[in-house]
């Protein structure tokens, strides 16, 4: 073999495989998401860690199936997720993508690392649950006002509104204690299933409105449980996801602060976006269905937006009849309780 063949061998192999320095992963959004919540992983679950080091320069010529079956190690490089090794889809200098092992600890704190060769990352500790939640509080709770709990479950997050309804919370259902006994539901929840239009509108995601189906009308300590659906992957069996028990307080409010919030709503209603009005603005005003609240969503039945438009006349049926009369003229009653949906 002629020195230049050596040389060109050596850039196509063992040159792909050097090694410039201790591998080290970007921490940034792998334990937490950027609205703060806990990022959550699962058994089988792909992901991707980005770095320095975590593969070989400038790149690997090694090939990996694109559907599997995937190696666990790949020109030098492993991945370890409580010390076993997970299979690899891609490696390079600054990103590694990997499914995690099927054998995985279902829940808890898991360590996982890149090792390049024999050596290897400081460990990355991340929150595993395959059929945990964890919920919490968003903001305050105030005495008949808007109670909204941010929801971390596995395999993807809440969203609302699951549909056109706004009392549908697509799969998911709370159960709420007050006192020691269990507090009724004030509205039957829904099952629709897929994403909704909270998805479609662009609207944050991994929050649902407890107030939609309790009312909280007096102030003390309530304890909320979640119930959801998760599938690890498309076409897997449902897994049942459930939460703690969490404790949220709920807090005196006056009817001048309500009065106050009610103005400001109206205000913000008038340059908010569509997603603003059919994932907040809408919903908050149903904690409390009276006249006031309505004198704000009547501003909105006409809104030149479709969705918003169906989603605001559907939030209308949810006030007592003798509100409406009050405030509807009855030329208007009939156009606004016809619905065309699509």
């Amino acid at each position: 073999m002629s020195m230049r063949s050596f040389v060109v061998l050596f850039l196509l192999t063992g040159g792909a495989f050097a090694q410039s320095g201790v591998p080290t992963i970007a921490r940034e959004g792998l334990t937490e998401r950027k609205d703060g919540r806990l990022m959550l992983y699962s058994p089988g679950m792909i992901t991707t860690f980005y770095g320095a080091n975590l593969g070989p320069e400038p790149t690997c010529f090694e090939p990996i199936p694109q559907n599997g079956p995937y190696p666990t190690e790949s020109c030098g490089v492993r991945v370890l997720v409580d010390g076993r090794p997970a299979g690899l889809l891609y490696v390079g200098p600054h990103q590694t993508n990997f499914k995690i092992p099927d054998e995985a600890p279902e829940e808890g704190l898991v360590p996982v690392r890149v090792c390049v060769r024999e050596v290897c990352s400081d460990p990355v500790v991340l929150r595993f649950s395959l059929r945990k939640a964890y919920i919490h509080l968003q903001g305050h709770a105030y005495v008949n006002m808007p109670v909204w709990l941010e929801v971390n479950q596995p395999w993807g997050d809440v969203h609302y509104p699951a549909g056109i309804m706004p009392l549908d919370l697509g799969r998911a259902k709370f159960e709420v204690f007050h006192k020691g006994e269990p507090l009724a539901p004030a509205q039957a929840f829904g099952n629709t299933l897929g994403m909704g239009m909270g998805a479609a509108a662009g609207l944050p995601s991994g929050r649902l409105p407890l107030h939609l189906h309790y009312r909280f009308e007096e102030p003390g300590v309530y304890s909320v449980r979640f119930h959801g659906i998760g599938y690890q992957y498309p076409g897997a069996k449902e897994l049942a996801i459930e939460s703690d028990w969490t404790d949220i307080v709920v807090e005196p409010y006056t009817a001048a602060q309500r009065s106050a919030w009610l103005a400001s709503e109206a205000v913000k209603a008038r340059m908010a976006s569509a997603g603003e009005l059919v994932g907040d603005i809408i919903p908050s005003l149903l904690a409390q269905p009276d006249q006031a609240a309505l004198a704000v969503l009547m501003t909105m039945v006409d809104h030149p937006d479709g969705s918003v438009r169906q989603f605001a006349r559907f939030a209308l049926t949810l006030f007592p009849e003798d509100v409406q009369r009050r405030l509807i003229p009855a030329s208007r009653w009939s156009e606004l309780h016809s619905f065309e949906i699509g």
